[in-house]
């Protein structure tokens, strides 16, 4: 018979990053449970240390990692692959504004503790950083191409995926405030990065960073024969008729796109899980009114 495994109830009214995180190791604390008043889970921190159910022996291991993108609302989306690969069980790595170089020692160390079969990296948003008119060279990204390449020849078993945004070139140069709405409608709300300042300056330089970082992505994975699972070219908004539809703000998307993101992480690593049943492709999420 297991042993009783005690977890700590947080209300998720009273939910803040202080509550999970360990500010000694930087990762998640585990066996923590975060419940509406209501009593119903919201989501929970395993006792591997993942945002996520209990582990399950059953299935191999595979690990999304990365920043308040990957975090998510709730459960968030990782969760959703189960259903699409039954086989494997898919656990939530996601620190809400970790620095990617934090992400990779979090998944470094995580792998040396335990068997993972598959890690899907999101180098993620942070830290993102205004650059001087004069500067052509973000530092924020001086050391991605070294630190990708040595945490890829670690974790061979590893896919990345390139930062999804909001913004496209079509708008890069529009006053975009018009857009924000700032009432806690899950289907209408848009700002553009939280209570951060926003101007057109800062926009394009936004995107540019995010443009910048996954062509490094792209470029160190090119060169080692690793993955890439293309999310800024799936939710490419210059295809859609409102750029806000599948996002809430300019990086982070939104509850109703999580089962596209889902299906497109699934559909860009079906053959490395070997035949597995799949569910019907999502249905399109419907652009806020």
């Amino acid at each position: 018979m297991p042993p009783t495994r005690f977890k700590t109830v947080h209300l998720v009214s009273d939910f803040n990053k202080s509550l999970y995180l360990d500010r000694q190791s930087l990762a998640f604390r585990p066996n923590l449970v975060f419940i509406e008043p209501s009593g119903e889970i919201v989501f929970q921190i395993n006792e591997i240390g993942l945002k996520g159910d209990d582990r399950d022996g059953a299935r191999k291991l595979a690990v999304v990692w990365g920043d308040s993108v990957v975090f998510g609302i709730g459960q968030g989306w990782p969760c959703l692959l189960d259903e699409l690969a039954p086989g494997y069980q898919f656990l939530n790595g996601g620190i809400e504004g970790d620095h990617y170089v934090n992400i990779l020692r979090r998944a470094s160390a995580f792998n040396r503790r335990h068997q993972v079969a598959l890690n899907l990296l999101m180098l993620g948003w942070h830290p993102f950083q205004r650059i001087p008119r004069r500067w052509t060279r973000r530092p924020a990204n001086r050391n991605l191409r070294s630190d990708l390449a040595t945490f890829l020849e670690q974790a061979p078993n590893t896919v990345v995926i390139t930062m999804p945004t909001a913004l496209n070139r079509k708008i890069l140069k529009e006053d975009l405030s018009f857009s924000f709405v700032t009432e806690h409608d899950p289907d209408r709300y848009f700002t553009f990065y939280g209570v951060a300042k926003y101007s057109i300056d800062i926009q394009r330089e936004t995107f540019d960073y995010i443009v910048e970082r996954n062509a490094i992505a792209r470029e160190v994975c090119a060169s080692r024969n690793v993955r890439v699972v293309d999310l800024f070219e799936a939710l490419n908004t210059e295809r859609v008729s409102d750029f806000r539809r599948d996002f809430m703000d300019v990086v982070h998307p939104r509850i109703s796109a999580y089962p596209a993101i889902a299906w497109a992480l699934y559909d860009g690593i079906a053959d490395l899980l070997g035949p597995t049943p799949i569910a019907a492709s999502p249905p399109e999420p419907e652009t806020p009114s």
